[in-house]
């Protein structure tokens, strides 16, 4: 069964939003935050709060910026987590330990993710969490189960 996120298909909500970018040859967030709201509503999204929403937001045009998702036009960027906390936010820092900690088990559920991410997080950067998963590790953990993401080379 495919990934629902605010009762839109998830991948594709992130593959209309990508084809948007690549058409209009931009990268950059703000840009992405208009194709992301316009791809809800056009995939019949509803509520302005949920198709705004920023926490999976951050972490999709992160996991998209970072050549993180397949057919995307980006070339896999390896940044440190460090760099990525810093230029792309902590959303983008969660999706990205996500990522990780998938490819080294496979069957984690949305809770046990999260709590791992939070634990790695602290460890890494040196910096509490936030306290709920607000919709970052449900973007990467979506896209890896539809088999959406390029691990690392």
């Amino acid at each position: 069964m495919p990934t629902v996120l605010f009762n839109i298909p998830l991948v594709h909500w992130v593959q209309r939003t990508i084809a948007r970018m690549n058409a209009a040859g931009k990268d950059d967030f703000k840009t992405w935050s208009n194709y992301w709201f316009q791809t809800y509503k056009d995939l019949g999204g509803t509520s302005n709060n949920s198709g705004s929403k920023e926490c999976p937001k951050h972490a999709a045009y992160a996991l998209w910026r970072l050549g993180r998702i397949s057919n995307s036009g980006k070339a896999f960027q390896n940044w440190t987590l460090d760099r990525v906390n810093k230029e792309l936010g902590k959303n983008a820092a969660y999706a990205v330990l996500a990522l990780d900690l998938l490819e080294s088990k496979r069957d984690w559920s949305t809770t046990e993710l999260w709590s791992k991410v939070q634990e790695s997080y602290q460890q890494k950067i040196g910096e509490p969490s936030a306290k709920s998963e607000q919709g970052a590790i449900r973007i990467s953990l979506g896209l890896f189960t539809e088999g959406q993401i390029v691990l690392r080379p």
